[in-house]
């Protein structure tokens, strides 16, 4: 079901937060950036994806292109940034610092992050 009438358009404009900077709290953000929504990203630890933080030196199981949102990756691209080869196996650590840095260092992202 779909609502069309002044709920909806209120519901638009409020606020979102997104709870937790790690993979799922920027991939939510670049989403809401991409359609232009206004939103808070709350991160209760000194720096994003503070949990792969802790296990930056195991190996994923699964490759990178399981690990990149579509979309981030798109917002990513346009400021020059390269995607990492596709089946590559990366690290925390490699994950953290070639994708989740960047991303919630973007322009579209930053300035809604509150570490």
């Amino acid at each position: 079901m779909v609502n069309t009438g002044s709920n909806a358009t209120h519901a638009l404009s409020l606020p979102v937060v997104v709870i937790g900077a790690g993979p799922v709290g920027l991939a939510a953000a670049a989403h809401l950036a991409a359609r232009g929504q206004s939103f808070l990203l709350l991160e209760a630890q000194p720096a994003v994806a503070w949990s792969a933080r802790q296990w930056q030196h195991v190996r994923l199981f699964s490759p990178w292109k399981y690990n990149l949102d579509p979309l981030a990756a798109e917002l990513l691209g346009r400021t020059g940034w390269v995607a990492p080869l596709a089946d590559a196996h990366p690290t925390g650590g490699e994950l953290v610092e070639q994708y989740l840095e960047p991303l919630a260092a973007h322009p579209a992202i930053a300035p809604h992050l509150r570490l």
